[in-house]
């Protein structure tokens, strides 16, 4: 029988419990820390002028479930109504920036906990989850915001479908987790098809009947309330560029800055430099891996690959038009939300070969894991975060407040939120004394 490290570190539970919290609050702050304060304290996108303002204008609970842009945002939503009932509206910035930073950390836990079924070497195991909070696009968008939680939900989705459950509060969290994954991101389809891992044993089931009940409920609210965004044609040869600049190259030059940089003055070079390490590393887990590694590695790079695809097809524009950009252009070139996700299946080739090579040397997995989180720290202060700029929720707020105070009769004011024309209507009555 294999000695299971997690046994030993974990023996007793009030041990157990003491490290988790632990790790969650030193996981929150680290990925709070990412974060600019100008961008702690400052509202993103949908966070303000969807969920916030749905979360002030309705009281009930159900209403974690009205539909947005064809589907549903459950845990966003959910978010937001524990901010504006728990926060007073000066701290709605703040308090969003740090909920879903704590959010993200048990989105690192629980890819840590499933990653159990993979290897019991902790070390790995810990590899995996550092990147839910240190990938390298990560804070440049993603991060601290409500908006864009689905992508780490995404990430977090094959996780849950590999991971037997093993007691009955197992089969509870892997359930509950699943559910919450697909009521929030209808691309959580895609791994439907994972199903047929080891699709008779009844361990796994929990996780994918959470999957299944929330994929029914998007499909029936995307009937029932399309989206209505406009769908340009893709260009395919765009979108196939498009997957190496926001992957490999996002995670090991960085910044778009140096992306763009580094074409502009040697071409698609750098970009193909980038790319043969993982290139390399995939073929040799396809090789010589076991066949739980070759499965994963196939799963993460399809997962990369397939994420990316969906993203950009469903919201072509002419940013993702690589193979026309002209050099001018290429000073515009941008990583993002769409960055994230495929970044973190690549990567996650890293740890995975550090698997796979545990019966061979225990220096070898040291080594990859130390090149693993070396990689992601090198980045861990964003450059040019979306947020930067601001405009900070609190001098909104404070200006809202003085013109409430000068009018009498006035009902609402707004206060704005970035990008530029995304605002909030706040009550007046939330901000008169």
């Amino acid at each position: 029988m294999r000695h299971n490290q997690t046994d030993t570190v974990f023996a007793r539970p009030g041990k157990r419990i003491v490290i988790t919290i632990a790790a969650v609050i030193v996981g929150t702050f680290m990925a709070f820390g990412r974060l600019s304060p100008t961008a702690q304290g400052t509202i993103w996108a949908e966070d303000g002028a969807v969920f916030i303002q749905d979360a002030l204008k309705r009281v009930g609970f159900l209403d974690i479930f009205a539909p947005y842009q064809g589907y549903l945002h459950v845990v966003p939503r959910l978010g937001a109504k524990i901010v504006v009932r728990l926060f007073s509206v000066d701290d709605y910035a703040v308090a969003i920036s740090f909920v879903s930073c704590f959010l993200i950390t048990l989105i690192a836990l629980l890819v840590f906990h499933c990653s159990s079924a993979v290897t019991e070497n902790l070390v790995i195991r810990l590899a995996w989850a550092s990147i839910t909070i240190l990938v390298a696009p990560g804070a440049l968008e993603t991060q601290g915001n409500l908006a864009n939680l689905h992508w780490y939900l995404l990430w977090l989705v094959p996780w849950l479908l590999i991971r037997p459950a093993r007691s009955r509060a197992d089969h509870f969290i892997l359930l509950a987790a699943a559910l919450l994954c697909s009521l929030t991101e209808i691309l959580t389809l895609m791994f439907v098809p994972l199903f047929f891992y080891r699709l008779r044993d009844k361990s796994l089931w929990p996780a994918r009947v959470g999957l299944l009940v929330g994929l029914v409920c998007q499909i029936v609210t995307t009937l029932s309330y399309p989206r209505t965004a406009p769908f340009e044609p893709a260009n395919f040869l765009s979108v196939a560029e498009g997957w190496f600049l926001n992957t490999s190259s996002a995670v090991v030059f960085g910044t778009s800055a140096q992306i763009g940089f580094l074409i502009l003055n040697f071409g698609s070079l750098p970009v193909v430099l980038a790319a043969v390490p993982f290139f390399l590393v995939f073929v040799y887990l396809l090789v010589k891996g076991s066949g739980q590694v070759r499965f994963l590695a196939f799963t993460f790079v399809a997962a990369s690959a397939g994420i990316w695809c969906a993203a950009t097809v469903l919201n072509f524009s002419e940013a993702f038009d690589y193979s026309t950009f002209h050099a001018s252009e290429w000073h515009d070139f941008l990583l993002g939300r769409y960055s994230t996700v495929p970044s973190m299946f690549l990567l996650a080739l890293l740890p995975l070969w550090a698997a796979g090579l545990e019966k061979v040397s225990a220096v070898a997995v040291s080594a990859v894991v130390a090149g693993t989180l070396v990689l992601q720290l090198l980045y861990f202060f964003p450059s040019a975060a979306f947020r930067h700029g601001g405009p900070l929720w609190a001098t909104g707020v404070a200006a809202a407040r003085d013109a409430c105070l000068a009018d009498p009769t006035k009902i609402d004011h707004s206060v704005g939120t970035a990008p530029g024309a995304w605002k909030v209507q706040v009550s007046c009555d939330d901000l008169r004394p």
